[in-house]
């Protein structure tokens, strides 16, 4: 591993985590499939546009290509509020209460940045920090 993250070429860890509606997540069941997992936090501007831009692109050119966000807020309800406003789907979203003192966020390196990541089939990163146009080239 690296100290600073994880990169592209490099296989994702699994994440595991349980979302608003009773749903899942278990990275590793993605196998398969290509992946945007955006880690965000509402209180951070950049990365909750980010978040909403990517959702939105995938969901109206229905992308072959599974949305999954982990919210690292603290407060459930914010998290939930801006999912709200935001218009995104619940069922795509989770949140990691413990904040900046997650595992996720710490193995992740987040206190550099908050990222987002395109995985293969195979859990390889394959870019990170997408933007729109990015992502239709690698889509």
């Amino acid at each position: 591993k690296t100290s600073t993250g994880y990169y592209p070429g490099e296989r994702i860890p699994n994440i595991v985590l349980s979302g608003l509606e009773g749903q899942h997540l278990d990275l590793s069941e993605h196998k398969g499939k290509k992946v945007v997992l955006s880690l965000w936090a509402a209180y951070d501007a950049q990365s909750r546009a980010s978040n909403v831009q990517l959702y939105n692109y995938l969901k109206e050119n229905k992308a072959d290509v599974t949305f999954l966000s982990v919210s690292f807020d603290e407060n459930r309800n914010v998290f939930k509020r801006t999912a709200l406003l935001d218009k995104i789907d619940l069922k795509s979203q989770f949140c990691d209460e413990t904040g900046t003192d997650s595992n996720i966020y710490k193995e992740f390196q987040l206190r550099k940045g908050f990222k987002n990541y395109l995985i293969d089939e195979n859990g390889v990163i394959l870019a990170i920090g997408l933007s729109i146009e990015e992502l239709k080239n690698l889509i």
